[in-house]
């Protein structure tokens, strides 16, 4: 995006006082927040703000991240009983970490004026922008970051309600200071009261966390790429299942990355204690051995709260995102759905980037115009426009629209499977091309899927061709949940189970490249093309242990060779299926690329007739 700074700007910073004291030093936790606004603001006008959100801001511990072990056994449990009132956290419970001595104002000052030196991390040009456009734009790192007071617990109660302190600051319902120390007040009135939150990835979750509060001025959120369920960011039905590339990346490990206090060394050494002790309750509370739901991801479910949502919602999120997977923004949109909130989508084929400057899709003029009517109040009928965009996947410029997600007039199709006689899976990566040492991932992939060794026991697949039994020859839209039943005896006390649905067929497929639009100047770019075809695309996948064949929050013993029945829901996606192509069914055990890897060998028998899979298909496809 091209920005004119037309307009100068005022930087603040100011530490706002939080209702936590999480660091247990028995004051209320600051934390920093800083402010860039017009400078007209200083003569009394006043703007809404946006604010960002953003644990990475005053850099991050990168020699501590330090993935867990993947190449270790599933865990075998003995019969749980949980129930499932015995895993629900109490959202109206006082807040566990309150402050006992309370602060007492020693003055007030007008501003809170410092020069702008600040190195704001992962953060896009949006905010100078919207500068220009009339908006102040609020960055804060948040508890436990460099600058600032607590202890960083990513996704808690504690660090959404840090947060939630600078919207209430903004309207005057709490206090900011000019330091940490000498407790002269700052007031935010060059501020409307009329909040955003906005940005990408772990501070688009945060736009959604305090959200759910209900927190009163915010008055629209814009989560891109954003988790609105930490479980189902790093689990999957009972089995560790992180973002893909990122296999032993788990919660601790995030709040320990985002923990930049302890770049201080003089602030670090008087609480280095006091975190050490809060993040092994954090690690307790993840559970990495059962890896079932419980109170701590409960806590940390923010659907859980959506009849508190007052703010509009408008998602960005990539279908091709893999690192924030869809199964965050689409059972958030359809949440908001059902209440029937103010909301919209837009599904772009990209990873987990921003695509303000993604040629076609308006992204940038969509925001600014919501921005406008949400914080300003004017009338410009962004309301009524299609509360869904889905960027094409066989065609990147061109957008289907709607009202609805899925669409209208989707259904489930039965997926065709011939399977009358038992089919036995041998669990065993030692059988595959997958080396440990070099972590051959992609080579793995490719003989799952293509494989045509009659030898090759490591899954078994179904092929079938959607367009024999459709109507016309048009492309077909798969949107939705793809959902798969089966029954199965395996030969040991517990199992990964594993299901894909693939595309086949050979083209070349949009990839995550970035590729400049020749004769733009301003950032403008379009997704790349494979340099030669491709035999298939991975449309979604999904992953379950086999002893939380129930639920995901308690475990149920498995006696070896006895038969037991199982779902499995996929990532929820929306793909065009072109003529031509076809699609595999999958079942298999061990994921090489989202899994733990035991050496274990396993062997899964499918009873024979007990397959049942559901396509949710649409057959009529409109663009935008």
């Amino acid at each position: 995006m091209k920005i004119e700074n037309k307009i100068e700007c005022i930087f603040e910073k100011v530490y706002i006082e939080t209702p936590v004291d999480t660091d247990g030093d028995g004051k209320a936790d600051l934390i920093a927040a800083y402010i860039r606004r017009p400078s007209y603001t200083a003569d009394g006008e006043k703007v809404p703000a946006v604010l960002v959100a953003n644990p990475y801001l005053m850099t991050c511990n990168e020699d501590w991240y330090v993935p867990h072990d993947v190449n270790r056994e599933i865990k075998v449990y003995p019969q749980q009983d949980i129930k499932e009132e015995d895993i629900k956290f109490d959202f109206s419970a006082p807040l566990k970490s309150v402050p006992t001595v309370t602060r007492q104002t020693a003055g007030y000052a007008e501003n809170a004026i410092v020069p702008e030196d600040v190195q704001f991390e992962c953060i896009s040009d949006l905010y100078r922008y919207l500068n220009q456009k009339g908006y102040a734009s609020v960055f804060c790192g948040g508890l436990g970051t460099r600058g600032s007071e607590g202890y960083t617990l990513s996704g808690s109660r504690e660090e959404i309600m840090a947060f939630r302190s600078v919207i209430d600051w903004l309207n005057g319902r709490c206090r900011a200071f000019t330091n940490k120390t000498d407790n002269i007040e700052v007031k935010a009135s060059w501020c409307t009261g009329n909040v955003a939150m906005s940005a990408k990835s772990y501070l688009g979750t945060m736009c959604i966390g305090v959200a759910a509060t209900g927190v009163e001025g915010l008055k629209t959120i814009i989560p891109e790429a954003g988790i609105s369920n930490w479980y189902d960011y790093y689990r999957s039905g009972g089995l560790n299942v992180p973002a893909l590339e990122w296999q032993g990346d788990d919660l601790d490990i995030l709040a320990k990355y985002c923990f930049s206090r302890a770049k201080d060394p003089e602030d670090y050494a008087g609480v280095k204690e006091g975190y050490a002790a809060a993040l092994d309750k954090l690690v307790e509370g993840e559970d990495r051995d059962s890896a079932n739901y419980n109170k701590f991801w409960d806590e940390r479910n923010y659907l859980n709260q959506i009849d508190n949502f007052k703010a509009s919602v408008f998602i960005i999120h990539g279908l091709n995102d893999w690192n924030v997977k869809t199964n965050q923004c689409l059972p958030l949109f359809k949440a908001l759905e059902e209440k029937g909130a103010e909301r919209k989508i837009l599904l772009h084929q990209g990873e987990h980037i921003y695509v303000y400057d993604l040629e076609g899709s308006g992204t940038l003029a969509m925001v600014e115009k919501w921005l406008d009517h949400y914080l300003k109040g004017i009338d410009n009928g962004v309301e009524k426009e299609p509360k869904v965009l889905v960027e094409s996947n066989a065609d990147q410029s061109k957008w289907m629209a709607g009202d609805t997600w899925p669409p209208a007039d989707w259904k489930y199709v039965r997926f065709p499977v011939e399977a009358e006689k038992d089919v036995v899976i041998t669990d065993d990566l030692s059988a595959t091309v997958y080396d440990r040492k070099a972590d051959n991932q992609k080579d793995w992939l490719d003989e799952l899927v293509l494989s045509e060794d009659e030898s090759y026991a490591n899954r078994t697949k179904w092929v079938w061709d959607p367009f024999e039994a459709a109507d016309n020859d048009a492309p077909l839209r798969i949107a939705g949940e793809i959902n798969v039943k089966f029954e199965v005896a395996i030969d040991r006390e517990t199992a990964i189970l594993s299901a894909m649905l693939v595309d086949l067929g050979r083209e070349r497929r949009i990839t995550a490249e970035q590729v400049p639009v020749e004769g733009c100047d301003d950032g403008t770019f379009r997704f790349g093309l494979e340099e030669s075809p491709s035999e298939y695309k991975v449309i979604s996948r999904g992953w379950l242990n086999a002893q939380n064949r129930t639920c995901i929050w308690s475990k149920e013993e498995i006696k070896p060779g006895e038969t037991y029945g199982y779902e499995i829901k996929m990532v929820p996606t929306d793909h065009t299926l072109m003529p031509g192509h076809k699609l595999a069914l999958i079942i298999y055990g061990i994921d090489a690329q989202q899994t733990q890897r035991p050496e274990t060998v396993t062997n899964i028998t499918i009873k024979g007739g007990s397959v049942a899979a559901k396509i949710p298909l649409s057959k009529s496809i409109q663009y935008f």
